[in-house]
């Protein structure tokens, strides 16, 4: 009887063994594992446009030579050179197949297709040679065709999606703006959970919504402009157009293009709108009046600083007080928000600062708003293990201190004790010492 039950047992052991190895083994689907979920594949191969070749930017900058010369200056243009991204994307719990989907989110973009899941294993993705996988493309990050090109699901041929109409270009095109106006969630509203450590958490989209604005991404981020949309040589009459520089927080990918960042049309999202003294305290009030959604939004790890330097007649600082906007996360060993002090869709902040000069009729103020990306601890630690970063961008990561821009003073005004004589620096002025700040 005992050796019935030892096989019996011997036999159910084994039948579970191998069912667990089977579900291992068994290749999952994609959407079994992240249903309804926009990031999960990227966009199908893209054929040849007619009329143009193939759907790069590069080739569309043949016509549109304005608007490819303002993408060439943007994040979008930066998305997988950026040299903090390519950091992230060599750790080990990185991964790699997911987070591209945004970065470089055509398929054509990309040497393997994923097609499904070892047993449902997002670190054990199973692939398949991309037959048509353009390497410059890949070199676009955030391409054109990313917004403004699909494949009829009819013809199997590719056509531009448009927003105006009305034109007569020598491909395909379809209008369809509402499209174009919703794009943008598709990777800037997307929060999801990995494992407990692993969170991504991008909500812009719902921070503006709950704004009740009825402003769209583009009113602020592509700002509009009355030009031709091709080169002059076309002769094509002006009209309503939008950069193409999609500029967000002020801090760009290069010091180099500091320079571009109020051309393209940033400008901060908050105000210093109010200064209030009294016998004890200083009140400072700044407004979110212009980005909509809240500040700072997107990567949780961005937050603003904003310090106030009291300074004497001789131009020493004999008070420094500062203070973070911005949210606070643990990470390990389960992810999760631990506070949210930022400032809402037309919300406002009130920050209290206690008065410690005895002869404040003998100073100045300055309060500055600093927009941080990147912090030095971080940037420090992406230094030290530069070794795992692929070769092309190992020295460069070795050097972000000096190539990567960690965060940018968006906002700067000095006053008086009395909050008067307030003098607010020009943006340009602020950009162009930007350009030459490091670090945090």
């Amino acid at each position: 009887m005992k050796r019935i039950l030892l096989i019996i047992f011997t036999s159910i052991l084994t039948l579970l063994a191998g069912y667990i190895v089977f579900q291992d083994q068994r290749e999952v689907p994609l959407e079994e594992v992240f249903p309804g979920k926009n990031w999960v594949r990227p966009i199908e191969n893209l054929p040849d446009l007619k009329g143009v070749g193939a759907p790069t930017a590069k080739n569309c900058g043949n016509c549109h030579s304005e608007i490819y010369e303002e993408w060439k200056l943007s994040t979008h243009a930066n998305a997988l050179s950026d040299i903090q991204f390519q950091s992230e994307l060599a750790k080990p719990s990185s991964p790699k197949w997911i987070c591209l989907n945004c970065h470089i989110p055509l398929q054509n973009q990309r040497e393997t297709i994923v097609t499904s899941l070892r047993g449902g294993n997002y670190f054990e993705p199973i692939q398949i040679p991309n037959p048509k996988f353009n390497a410059e493309m890949k070199e676009e990050a955030i391409t054109c065709a990313t917004c403004h090109v699909r494949v009829d699901s009819n013809t199997n041929e590719s056509y531009v999606i448009g927003g105006s109409g009305d034109t007569s270009p020598p491909h395909p095109i379809k209008i369809n703006r509402e499209f174009l106006q919703n794009r943008c969630n598709d990777c800037h509203n997307e929060t999801y959970t990995l494992n407990e450590s692993l969170i991504c958490s991008f909500q812009t989209g719902t921070e503006l919504k709950s704004s009740q604005s009825q402003k769209t991404c583009a009113n602020c981020h592509m700002p509009e402009i009355r030009r031709s949309f091709v080169k002059p040589s076309l002769n094509r009459p002006n009209r309503n157009s939008h950069r193409h520089g999609f500029v967000g927080g002020g801090v760009p990918k290069s010091f180099a293009l500091y320079k571009e960042q109020v051309r393209l049309g940033y400008k901060p999202g908050i105000v210093l709108t109010n200064i209030n003294f009294n016998e004890e305290s200083i009140i400072l009030t700044i407004e979110n009046q212009f980005a909509n959604h809240y500040v700072t939004s997107g990567d949780p790890e961005r937050f603003y600083r904003f310090k106030l330097d009291a300074i004497n007649q001789k131009g020493e600082i004999v008070q420094k007080e500062e203070i973070k906007i911005g949210q606070e996360w643990e990470w390990s060993p389960k992810a999760k928000k631990v506070s949210d002090n930022r400032i809402h869709g037309f919300g406002k902040f009130e920050w209290k600062v206690d008065w410690k000069q005895k002869n404040p009729s003998m100073i100045r103020y300055r309060f500055q708003a600093i927009h941080v990306r990147l912090k030095n601890n971080t940037s420090d630690y992406m230094q030290q293990s530069a070794e795992n970063v692929p070769l092309s961008y190992r020295e460069k990561v070795k050097h972000i201190q000096d190539l990567y821009p960690h965060s940018s003073i968006v906002l700067e005004s000095v006053f008086d004790n009395k909050g008067q004589n307030r003098r607010d620096t020009k943006l340009e002025e602020l950009f162009l010492r930007n350009a030459e700040r490091k670090g945090e």
